[in-house]
C-alpha cells in the first residue's frame, strides 16, 4: 500500500511541475506592449524572471487546474503560503485527497478512491477511510508535495527552464491585463500581469496538457489543524 501510494503522489507532483512548470516560464527577446505598458522596456526574459522573484517573494498565492501528462488527468487546487497550505489534489478515475500544511506540519486525507486505487483492501480503509495522516515536511516522501505548498519552493521550480520564449499578445486573465510569455519550441505560454511587479497569472500546457491559473497573491492562509479524532500518525500505517 504504501509504495503505491507514494509513486503515485510522485508521479502527481511530477506532471504539475513538468508537464507545465518546464515549458512556460520566459526567456529570449520580443516586441510587444506600448508606451503605457510597465512591462514595454523589458525583454521577456527579464519579465519572466521578475515574475519568478516576485512569485518567491509573496507571502502566498492560490493556483489550480487540470494537467494532462502520460496519458492521464490530474487536477490541483492550492493555496500555497509561507507557513501554511490547503487544497486538494487529484488523479482522474484514482480519486484525490485533501491536504494541510501547518509550519512543518502536514496532514493528507486521501478519499476511499485513491485508497483503493493505491491497493488498499477492506480492513485498511476501516482503519483509514476519511482520517488524516500525520507527518512532517521533513518527510523525504512528501518532499514534491511539500515544495509545492512555499511560494518560494514553487518559484525554484522555474530554474533552469527559462529559455525559447518571446513575448506575445496582451489579453486580460481574472479581470487583468495580461502579457503573453510564448515558447517558440511548442504551444505552451506563461501570462503574466501586466504590472510594474509582474506575477504570474497562468501557465498553459497547451490543448493537450492543460493549464494552471494563479490567484490571490498575498492573501491571509488561514487554516485548523484536523480534530484529534480524525487524525492518525502516518508512521502507524506505514506513511
Amino acid at each position: 500500500m504504501g509504495t503505491s501510494w507514494y509513486a503515485s503522489r510522485g508521479a502527481l507532483a511530477a506532471a504539475v511541475i513538468g508537464g507545465v512548470l518546464a515549458g512556460t516560464a520566459a526567456c529570449g527577446g520580443g516586441g510587444g506592449g506600448g508606451p503605457a505598458n510597465p512591462l514595454a522596456g523589458m525583454t521577456a526574459s527579464q519579465i519572466g524572471n521578475k515574475a519568478v522573484a516576485d512569485l518567491k517573494a509573496a507571502s502566498s498565492v492560490h493556483f489550480a487546474g487540470p494537467i494532462a501528462e502520460s496519458g492521464a488527468t490530474y487536477t490541483v487546487d492550492l493555496t500555497a503560503g509561507t507557513k501554511n497550505c490547503t487544497g486538494t489534489m487529484g488523479i482522474s478515475g484514482k480519486g484525490s485527497f485533501a491536504l494541510l500544511k501547518i509550519g512543518s506540519t502536514i496532514w493528507i486525507k486521501p478519499d476511499n478512491q485513491f485508497w483503493t486505487a493505491n491497493g488498499a483492501t477492506p480492513a485498511v480503509l476501516a482503519v483509514v477511510g476519511g482520517k488524516w495522516l500525520q507527518s512532517t515536511t521533513s518527510d523525504s516522501n512528501l518532499t514534491d508535495v511539500s515544495e509545492l505548498c512555499v511560494p518560494s519552493q514553487l518559484a525554484s521550480l522555474f530554474g533552469g527552464k527559462l529559455n525559447n520564449v518571446v513575448k506575445g499578445t496582451t489579453t486580460t486573465i481574472g479581470g487583468q491585463s495580461a502579457l503573453e510569455l510564448k515558447d517558440t519550441s511548442d504551444s505552451s505560454s506563461a501570462y503574466v500581469s501586466v504590472s510594474a511587479t509582474p506575477e504570474f497569472l497562468q501557465l498553459n500546457g497547451g490543448s493537450s496538457s492543460g493549464q494552471l491559473n494563479f490567484s490571490d497573491y498575498n492573501a491571509p492562509v488561514n487554516v485548523s489543524a484536523p480534530p484529534a479524532g480524525q487524525t492518525i500518525q502516518g508512521s502507524k500505517v506505514g506513511f
